[in-house]
């Protein structure tokens, strides 16, 4: 019972979350990358190719890159060669803008799509992608369960999510310097790189007030989502989630 009311919180929403993390995301959108890889140590490049694996993109696949920022994940799956179709999403425009920048080449400007809009409130049809991804997005969430439904709807039947997130690290001695990395060194480092120093307080903030990996994958079950797994990174600094939308073929018996 304890767990049950501890994933009903998860559902209610946090009003003003949604306009304050935009406003820090269009405070940093043109150096967020570049933050990302310094403070990360440049780990940040194998989490992400860990991710795309687990999509196991086919030709011709829509793929969302949801909360998707600049477009990291869009700009490799367009210039992997695998004729997957990535569409951008994110609620900043700042970061849009950003990520458009940065797509130079016919090849990877002529593939990506990018549209501004809010994770909650996706503005797809129903099984409009054959995956989505998503990158450091579901902390930012107002309302997790409603948002995990909402990847769950424009998901095509038998189609895949993978979620890549930051997460507390298990070993002990790892975890304290994590905390007080994460709480004395980042913000600083942040407002040398970006100029701004409230996004990496609330980041620090964020990973430690988010659920653990086992609660995370009860919650996609309950959004709806099949065959869900998630795997450790780094010692735990992130966690990686698949997870896949019931196929809904069904199959009658035949009467005896």
């Amino acid at each position: 019972m304890r767990k049950q009311n501890q994933d009903r919180t998860l559902e209610t929403p946090a009003p003003g979350k949604k306009k304050k993390i935009t406003q820090y995301f269009d405070a940093i959108g043109q150096r967020y990358d570049l933050a990302d890889t310094l403070m990360s140590f440049g780990l940040h490049f194998s989490w992400r190719k860990n991710s795309l694996r687990q999509l196991d993109i086919k030709a011709g696949y829509r793929i969302l890159d949801l909360c998707g920022g600049a477009g990291e994940f869009a700009r490799r799956i367009a210039g992997t060669g695998t004729k997957g179709l990535p569409v951008v999403c994110d609620l900043s425009r700042t970061m849009l803008a950003t990520g458009k920048n940065k797509s130079t080449g016919p090849a990877r400007q002529n593939r990506i799509q990018w549209v501004q809009s809010d994770a909650e409130q996706l503005g797809f049809a129903d099984n409009a992608f054959d995956a989505v991804i998503v990158g450091y997005g579901i902390r930012n969430l107002e309302n997790l369960h409603h948002g995990l439904q909402e990847m769950h709807r424009v998901l095509i039947p038998g189609g895949t999510l993978v979620i890549m997130e930051f997460s507390i690290p298990q070993n002990r001695w790892l975890r304290t310097l994590y905390h007080w990395y994460s709480f004395k060194i980042m913000p600083t480092f942040g407002k040398v790189i970006t100029g701004e120093k409230a996004p990496f307080i609330y980041l620090a903030e964020s990973i430690r007030c988010f659920p653990a990996p086992e609660r995370v994958q009860r919650i996609l079950e309950s959004a709806g989502f099949i065959r869900v797994t998630f795997q450790r990174l780094s010692n735990g600094l992130v966690t990686v989630y698949s997870a896949t939308k019931q196929n809904n073929i069904f199959t009658s018996k035949l009467p005896a």
